[in-house]
């Protein structure tokens, strides 16, 4: 995610204290712009490669259709912004924005050639007109965002009509062996080896303890009808460690 920020933080506020928007914000961009250059491998290794599947299924429940317009919110390095491209063909348009400039730069770096657009801006004050997208995605950052009621409201605003949202966010994973294995993996696996292959331990301390202290799923699914956007549905995927919210603005009367 987002900006560019030359300090380091050496703890973690959002889990330490209660804190401000802004001061949330800001940790998070400078540990989103400090792991980028490990961001692909670490995803890659900690989910055993399972996070392109998650994806590819969030791309079918986007229904998109050839010349499609599609905003990829909160890209980081683009691997979904990418898979978004080619189901809307040449004629679509797909626009990765982040907040995180080195995150975004990794992504272009590796998308050359993929004729993908990539930008800079927050999610809570997009820099897009009101109702130009088919459809809006998001994977693994809504619970980063500062503000996440203001995210989907401003998200319900640059869709269009009949438009349609998919957010693919970690969720707590139901009761069971999973869980249990997932408990053990997220409190000592991916601390140590996240902290070692990027240089920032904080960063893999705070990742975990922000899916315990993300809303629930129905706590979601109302946070996008009141932003307007309705019906609301999710499904669970591999346990329930991740869901995937679907949320339609209503046609124009």
């Amino acid at each position: 995610m987002s900006g560019a920020t030359s300090q380091k933080l050496s703890h973690v506020p959002v889990l330490d204290q209660p804190v401000t928007p802004a001061e949330k914000a800001r940790y998070v961009r400078s540990m989103f712009d400090d792991i980028a250059h490990r961001y692909d491998l670490l995803n890659t290794v900690l989910s055993a490669g399972i996070h392109h599947s998650w994806r590819t299924f969030a791309t079918r429940c986007a229904a998109l259709q050839p010349g499609d317009q599609v905003l990829d919110l909160c890209t980081g390095t683009g691997d979904w912004t990418v898979l978004l491209r080619r189901a809307v063909g040449p004629r679509g348009q797909v626009i990765g924005l982040d907040f995180s400039l080195p995150m975004l730069q990794s992504g272009i770096r590796k998308f050359k050639q993929a004729r993908a657009q990539f930008a800079q801006g927050d999610a809570v004050r997009l820099p897009l007109a009101s109702g130009v997208f088919d459809a809006v995605t998001v994977a693994f950052g809504i619970r980063n965002v500062a503000e996440i009621d203001r995210a989907f409201v401003e998200i319900a605003r640059v869709l269009k009509p009949g438009g349609r949202v998919v957010c693919l966010e970690f969720a707590t994973p139901h009761p069971g062996l999973f869980q249990q294995f997932y408990s053990l993996h997220s409190r000592y696996v991916m601390p140590r080896l996240g902290g070692a292959l990027s240089g920032r331990p904080d960063a893999y301390t705070y990742l975990p303890e922000s899916v315990i202290r993300f809303k629930t799923r129905e706590e979601l699914a109302q946070i996008m009808r009141d932003a307007g956007l309705n019906p609301v549905r999710y499904v669970d995927l591999t346990f329930g460690l991740v869901c995937v919210h679907v949320g339609h603005k209503p046609d124009a009367a």
